[in-house]
């Protein structure tokens, strides 16, 4: 991200980008501000950076090495990841994972009805 002083600093890729802007909707629906919360709701935790390691720069070390020690280095093949036909509905089933795993369901007591009496039982009986 940039600071942007003058007009000119604009490039075409942001002119391009503001003018895509122009169709969003400039009030957000209920919904999508729950779910808004609820993103940022699951990065409530300390950051904790020990967690994370540069896995390029590992792989990237791993095929220096091989060329070192003269072996041939073939790259994977990519995959190409599958295209999210809803956005929406991915993220409301990714917060629905980890809020089942935050969360333990309530557990419901079954209701005792008393047994309904038959007023012709009860004429016949007195």
């Amino acid at each position: 991200m940039r600071d942007v002083s003058w007009p000119g600093d604009l490039t075409k890729a942001d002119r391009d980008t503001i003018e895509e802007l122009a169709g969003v909707p400039r009030q957000v629906k209920a919904d999508e501000l729950t779910l808004a919360r609820q993103v940022i709701g699951t990065f409530d935790k300390a950051f904790d950076i020990a967690a994370y390691h540069d896995e390029y720069k590992e792989g990237l070390r791993k095929v220096i090495d091989a060329k070192i020690a003269g072996r041939e280095v073939v790259a994977p093949e990519v995959e190409m990841a599958p295209k999210v036909v809803n956005l929406m509905e991915a993220l409301r089933k990714s917060l629905d994972s980890v809020s089942a795993a935050k969360k333990k369901p309530a557990r419901v007591a079954a209701v005792r009805r008393p047994a309904a009496r038959i007023e012709g039982k009860k004429a016949a009986k007195g």
